[in-house]
């Protein structure tokens, strides 16, 4: 993958680094964070620089809520966590008059220094704004992680990234799985924080309102370039033209030269000048001729379709419920999908829409309804879960031939060529591929599927934009009949006639295509989204008059809130500074009465941390109902 490879990360940059997938980006990642070993070669960081990483699957204790694994996730937090709970433990057991009390206190004193240094008390309120820009209400931190999607584990795995501290945040593909309210708080976020950060992303419209420079990865290492995207594939293909003209015009001179060579070296008056210039034709540099941009190639994908009935599916008042609960995902769906519709199935993160789908593929089975397939309807199915559909333990050339037994190995090996898997590459186990690769895998198998009716879950996320545009083009030509989620808009127009969205626990049919959804629908989608966010009890739609009373009301109480605030934690901090001043006198120790003060001391700080995260939380609540007044 790497061999002598070199590059150097300076202090602010914020670059997106590209290259094709499986060409080592993730790897990159994990060799610069210590996750992983290069067989040769240092890896060297300056005094002081600290990295965050975010990776693309993430993987977290279920059983916990989303602010608990946000918090115990943080190392600073949790180192603190572990040490007060280790002291409060002992002093349990020691005797308070004991040297090895006092020893206990100058430790918890000393812990507490830490906490202040690096701002622990105020970690929560931290925690809360990012998960709150990431799409997560208040309610929803409190609830356990195995309730929620894939793509709102990938949020929390982003927000943890970024509440760790850092000098150089290291961030791999952190657009897959968000809406674009969240990714345009993500780029704000990013543009507005003082630390340096690569990127990989293949949304081209995030990388450009993000980074200032592109750097692509090759095995020796990497070529940077100032720029936006399109501006670094116009100096690629610019350079590619220039090393091509040398090539064919040091070619054109090698074969004149060696055609005089020939033409006399047997003539005795010319020998010995056609072997000098033999001779220094063979010590000139030689040049190799260029390679084909990667970006620049259109490879073209055919996906396998049978013949079908006029109607792919009916769905009569689908509903579906998670098993053990009451609450309904969604309910009374209707949809008849006919043959050759392409249909994109949008609406806001967590409304269901992955769960609709995966009940239409017979994955899950809709709690109540009707569902009717066409008698010749063929389904593929394209998970977002990579795991969900692939062994592990399998080479790549093992997994074709499990899914198609009847292939040859040649065959097989074909297929995987056609999806950039040649030569050795095939014996590489699938627990070692990249998000991106692994999604190349799965698309080689479903293009490879005999279907009719295509039923697609974000299948652009982790993949390159030559691969992304060759899908595109080939669900265009697709005879069949394709239902898709994606969040990336530049996939969905020009591909789908049709829009469902579903919101709010129901199913709509807009009658539009994906365009004219983004022109006149998605600005509604939007607000209902807001709405939900800051009055998680209320249904989405156009607030009445009453309502809109009612949270100017609310911003009345909220304007009067800030300033009580403000003026107990003034007084507070006042008393925290008499008893520091008191801790500092070596005789204080010596008063019976030094850990009532202590505790006191500790209360005082503890209410200033609480009354300074209600202050916050005051002020991200007064800022989302002014906006929801004024929209």
């Amino acid at each position: 993958m790497f061999d002598g490879f070199q590059w150097h990360v300076k202090p602010g940059t914020r670059t997106a680094l590209v290259g094709p997938n499986g060409s080592g980006k993730t790897t990159l990642f994990q060799i610069a964070t210590g996750k992983a070993k290069p067989d040769a070669g240092n890896i060297s960081k300056s005094k002081g620089t600290i990295i965050s990483l975010f990776q693309q699957i993430p993987d977290f204790d279920p059983e916990q809520t989303i602010l608990e694994t946000a918090l115990e996730e943080n190392k600073l937090y949790k180192n603190y966590s572990n040490r007060v709970h280790e002291i409060h433990k002992l002093m349990d057991s020691t005797d308070p008059s004991s040297e090895a009390f006092e020893k206990l206190l100058n430790d918890q004193s000393e812990v507490e220094d830490f906490a202040n240094e690096h701002d622990l008390h105020n970690l929560e309120v931290r925690a809360k704004k990012i998960l709150t820009g990431l799409g997560f209400t208040v309610e929803s931190m409190e609830k356990q992680v195995n309730s929620f999607s894939p793509g709102y584990q990938h949020r929390l795995g982003l927000a943890i990234a970024l509440l760790n501290k850092h000098n150089l945040l290291l961030l791999d593909e952190p657009t897959n799985h968000l809406d674009d309210s969240a990714k345009e708080w993500l780029a704000e976020y990013l543009v507005n924080q003082n630390a340096a950060f690569v990127l990989v992303t293949h949304d081209p419209d995030f990388l450009n309102k993000t980074t200032n420079s592109i750097t692509e990865i090759n095995s020796k290492g990497v070529f940077e370039f100032q720029g936006s995207l399109e501006d670094f594939f116009e100096a690629k293909n610019e350079i590619h033209e220039r090393l091509s003209k040398q090539f064919v015009k040091e070619e054109t001179y090698l074969k004149s030269r060696l055609d005089w060579v020939e033409r006399f070296r047997a003539k005795a008056t010319k020998a010995r000048a056609a072997q000098s210039v033999l001779k220094r034709l063979e010590k000139r540099e030689k040049l190799e001729r260029p390679e084909d941009s990667f970006w620049n190639q259109k490879p073209e994908y055919v996906f396998k379709y049978e013949e079908a009935s006029k109607i792919a599916f009916r769905i009569i008042d689908g509903s579906y419920t998670y098993k053990g609960k009451t609450e309904l995902i969604f309910s009374n769906a209707n949809m008849e999908f006919n043959n050759g519709e392409k249909v994109a199935l949008v609406g806001p993160n967590g409304a269901g829409k992955s769960t609709f789908l995966r009940s239409v593929a017979k994955i899950h089975s809709f709690t109540h309804g009707e569902t009717m397939y066409g008698p010749r309807t063929k389904l593929g199915y394209f998970s977002q879960t990579h795991t969900e559909d692939l062994d592990p333990e399998k080479n790549l050339l093992q997994a074709v031939i499990a899914s198609f037994p009847f292939l040859s190995d040649v065959e097989a090996r074909s297929l995987l060529g056609h999806f950039a898997f040649g030569g050795d590459s095939v014996f590489k186990q699938v627990k070692s591929l990249s998000g991106g690769e692994q999604s190349r895998l799965r698309l080689a198998m479903l293009v490879h599927k005999p279907t009719n009716c295509l039923l697609l879950d974000e299948p652009t996320n982790h993949l390159d934009i030559v691969v992304r545009d060759a899908l595109r083009r080939a669900l265009i030509e697709y005879k069949g009949a394709v239902l898709v989620i994606s969040h990336d808009p530049e996939f969905l127009s020009g591909l789908c006639d049709k829009t469902f969205q579903l919101s709010g626990g129901t199913l709509h049919d807009l009658n539009c295509s994906f365009e004219d959804y983004l022109k006149y629908h998605k600005e509604e989608e939007n607000t209902e989204i807001s709405k939900l966010a800051s009055s998680q009890n209320k249904d989405a739609g156009v607030q009445t008059k009453s309502a809109k009373n009612q949270v100017k009301n609310k911003i009345k109480s909220l304007e009067k809130e800030i300033p009580e605030i403000e003026k107990k934690i003034d007084l507070l901090e006042k008393n925290k500074k008499d008893k520091e001043d008191l801790l500092a006198d070596p005789n204080f120790y010596k008063n019976r009465s030094y850990q009532t003060e202590l505790d006191s001391y500790n209360e005082i700080k503890n209410e200033i941390a609480s009354l300074t995260g209600r202050w916050e939380n005051v002020h991200i609540e007064l800022e989302t109902l002014k906006e929801q007044v004024n929209s």
